[in-house]
């Protein structure tokens, strides 16, 4: 009966081959008619955080980003949990920012802190922050209530709309940030292409309900 919500950058963004199954989101307007869909695109902010590749300058660059990108959504400042783990060196791990009551909390690895390019950083930070709007609006305690009807196949399409709604609010705010979809999501394919196109055009949530989109589109 529970959706199980791919909080992950790199589960969210799995891609799934061939046509899906029609499975239509209903008796669910948190998801399907949610306010979030209704309000004004985000505010234009400058960010001009620069990225370096020390520990020091990564974490600093990610509460400014974080700062950045609540003014583009016009809320209160959040919290900002960073946690430094680099791994062993047989096993580096990975970074992985996502939402946790009040605010966010990075796992900071040193794919991030060594990157001289923030693309991912950028693109990692607002997905998580999206995900925490979904949050705040109420979709994703919807999401998890969500009945898949024993269907391991509409299970999956349901995940694939929660995530592709994630990136397409990561979308919103690159363009309120004044990136490109190359600077904003450079490794994205497919449908979650797709939907952070969507959102960059948008502007805003508006164009990000992916509960009444056509299976083709969540696929």
């Amino acid at each position: 009966m529970m959706i199980r919500l791919l909080s992950g950058v790199a589960a969210a963004m799995v891609a799934f081959s061939g046509t899906a199954a029609a499975y239509p989101v209903e008796g669910a307007p948190e998801l399907t008619d949610n306010d979030l869909y209704k309000a004004a695109e985000l505010a234009g902010t400058a960010c001009p955080a620069k990225k370096g590749t020390s520990r020091a300058s990564t974490e600093k660059y990610l509460r400014a980003l974080a700062a950045c990108l609540g003014k583009a959504w016009r809320q209160e400042p959040v919290q900002v949990e960073i946690h430094y783990d680099p791994g062993t060196r047989k096993k580096a791990h990975k970074s992985w920012p996502f939402p946790v009551p009040g605010g966010l909390y990075v796992a900071l690895a040193d794919d991030w802190v060594k990157a001289k390019s923030d693309a991912a950083v950028f693109y990692g930070m607002a997905a998580a922050y999206g995900e925490y709007m979904q949050i705040q609006a109420g979709i994703t305690k919807a999401a998890r209530s969500l009945d898949h009807h024993g269907d391991d196949k509409e299970l999956d399409e349901q995940e694939r709309r929660y995530s592709y709604q994630r990136a397409c609010l990561a979308g919103a705010a690159a363009e309120a940030l004044g990136r490109t979809p190359r600077t904003g999501a450079p490794s994205l394919k497919g449908n979650a292409l797709h939907w952070f196109t969507q959102g960059f055009k948008a502007g805003g949530p508006g164009g990000c309900n992916t509960w009444k989109a056509p299976s083709s589109k969540v696929s």
